[in-house]
């Protein structure tokens, strides 16, 4: 499963970027995120991988992030991986002066039981459209 989803931020693409790689700020644009812990690599830096820790109607969930291409500030590209879930995404930042456009591409492969899921795209495509949205009200609040 693949989609794609552009957003305009009204904040200039590197005072957006400083919001992005927080982890600091992450609570406050992802819902449920609880920590994140570095399990190998130098944070933030291609090939790194963590534990990122959730908690969503109650129950906890674990996803591992892997920086796979940091080509900072066009390109931001990461792969999660849960159980029968594997999710690569690929952030485009695009410059347009006080403005940028963030570009999320989704690609999605499920195994096992999760091969359901695939037939719900709207499903995905919705929380990922308000995740950015919510990153979006985030950003453009933050002076």
């Amino acid at each position: 499963m693949k989609y794609k989803i552009e957003l305009e931020i009204n904040k200039p693409r590197d005072e957006m970027l400083v919001l992005f790689q927080d982890v600091e700020f992450m609570k406050k644009w992802q819902p449920g995120f609880q920590s994140l812990e570095v399990l190998e690599g130098q944070p933030g830096e291609v090939g790194s991988k963590s534990k990122l820790t959730y908690v969503t109607k109650g129950k906890p969930s674990e996803i591992i992030e892997t920086i796979i291409l940091k080509e900072l500030p066009d390109r931001f590209d990461f792969l999660y991986e849960a159980k029968n879930v594997k999710n690569w995404a690929r952030n485009s930042f695009i410059d347009k002066g006080e403005k940028t456009l963030w570009i999320a591409e989704h690609e999605f492969k499920f195994s096992g039981m999760m091969k359901i899921f695939s037939l719900m795209q709207g499903m995905f495509v919705k929380q990922t459209t308000k995740d950015m949205n919510t990153f979006k009200t985030f950003a453009e609040a933050k002076v």
